[in-house]
């Protein structure tokens, strides 16, 4: 039984936009060059905007909800544009870097203050994350 986690909608809902623009794209436009350098710019300007919004925000801490759906939309915009075929210098760009840095910083933070508000949420890579379970 899978428990609901209040507030993972907004997230769903932006991730599920996204993938299936990045479907429609792939299915549209056949010149693979164009569509590599599309979802790079289209990857790095989410990251950007991300990174100043976060920036704009320095002196606040996240709400637990905007905590959540950020990690959420970060990490599966990560592996979905990897997918893509986006390579890995773009998508450990300045701005990712940043961004994971602040969210591991406040996703630590609400860890201690408010003590599994995060509900299995977390910026660790899937990978780290199986070698928890074994």
């Amino acid at each position: 039984m899978l428990q609901y986690q209040p507030g993972m909608d907004l997230a769903d809902t932006y991730i599920t936009f996204v993938r299936q623009n990045q479907d429609i794209l792939r299915d549209k436009v056949n010149e693979e060059m164009y569509i590599e350098n599309m979802f790079d710019q289209w990857y790095t300007s989410s990251m950007k905007v991300i990174c100043v919004w976060l920036t704009d925000r320095l002196d606040l801490q996240l709400h637990l909800y905007q905590l959540k759906t950020l990690i959420k939309i970060v990490k599966k915009s990560y592996r979905d544009f990897r997918l893509q075929g986006v390579l890995e210098g773009t998508l450990n760009c300045k701005a990712y870097e940043t961004i994971h840095t602040r969210l591991t910083v406040e996703e630590a933070t609400a860890s201690v203050s408010d003590g599994g508000g995060l509900q299995g949420i977390t910026m660790k890579d899937s990978d780290e994350e199986s070698e928890d379970v074994k």
